[in-house]
């Protein structure tokens, strides 16, 4: 058994889980702006044509003159005025419109009745968070799984040498780098093996190299870190520069042949 540290791995569930409750938050603001929308034109029972049309204009914040109309219509002997929901930087037609409003609420109304379906693309920007963010939580726990299972069919290699290279992934305006060491099989083989991405950005320690757990029946799965020691104490054998590891290599290789 030995001391695997995977808080740097874990740390990754809570980089997408940030993707996660991102997608979420703005979901259930779409779906509540969605259905109070659809709730509001729902309630427009009645119609008017409109008796009179104002334009009236104002600067927003680029400086754009922006123009938006108010049409004054009548229900039961009073006025009431309802104000287009949209301006533009060009100035409305002034013919009166039909006006949809509320019989029991005459001041609720609007311009237009139809249903913007369109911003309905909208919410595919949070349904891809939440899919980025579960997604990419259960690749983590996945690994996590497979570190954890290295306790029992991995091998430990002390000291290797290593560079560091960019991950892809950037926090805070800072690249994320992982470690990359060449390991040599006791086949004979050398692989190129890359760690996961230091979340932690750790980037060393006091010793400058790096330990490597790995299942020599799958070298698929390996763990890298900068520190993984033996519970019950590290042996000779367990470091790759040790003399005795490589003759150890080596007899495996003349008993493979």
């Amino acid at each position: 058994m030995y001391d695997i540290n995977t808080k740097n791995v874990k740390k990754g569930i809570n980089f997408y889980l940030i993707f996660l409750l991102l997608g979420i938050l703005f979901f259930v603001m779409f779906i509540i702006f969605f259905i109070t929308n659809f709730i509001h034109i729902k309630k427009m029972d009645s119609s008017i044509m409109s008796n009179r049309v104002e334009v009236n204009s104002y600067i927003d914040d680029e400086g754009t003159t922006m123009y938006r109309g108010m049409y004054y219509y009548n229900v039961d002997g009073k006025t009431y005025t309802c104000t287009s929901s949209s301006a533009s930087s060009i100035s409305p037609s002034t013919e009166n419109k039909t006006i949809y409003y509320e019989s029991k609420n005459p001041t609720n109304c609007t311009t237009s009745k139809s249903f913007n379906y369109i911003l309905l693309v909208f919410i595919i920007l949070p349904i891809v968070f939440i899919i980025i963010g579960i997604k990419n939580i259960s690749k983590v726990n996945k690994r996590i799984k497979q570190i954890n299972e290295l306790n029992t069919k991995g091998k430990l290699v002390k000291n290797l040498p290593y560079t560091l290279v960019n991950s892809g992934m950037t926090v805070n305006n800072v690249q994320i780098k992982k470690p990359i060491v060449e390991y040599t099989l006791p086949s004979g083989t050398t692989i190129t093996l890359e760690g996961d991405a230091r979340l932690d950005r750790k980037l060393a320690d006091s010793d400058g190299l790096v330990d490597l757990v790995i299942d020599l029946n799958n070298p698929d799965n390996y763990f890298i870190d900068f520190e993984i020691n033996r519970l019950s104490g590290n042996l000779e054998e367990d470091y790759y520069n040790n003399p005795n590891n490589n003759q150890n290599n080596s007899n495996i290789n003349n008993n493979t042949n």
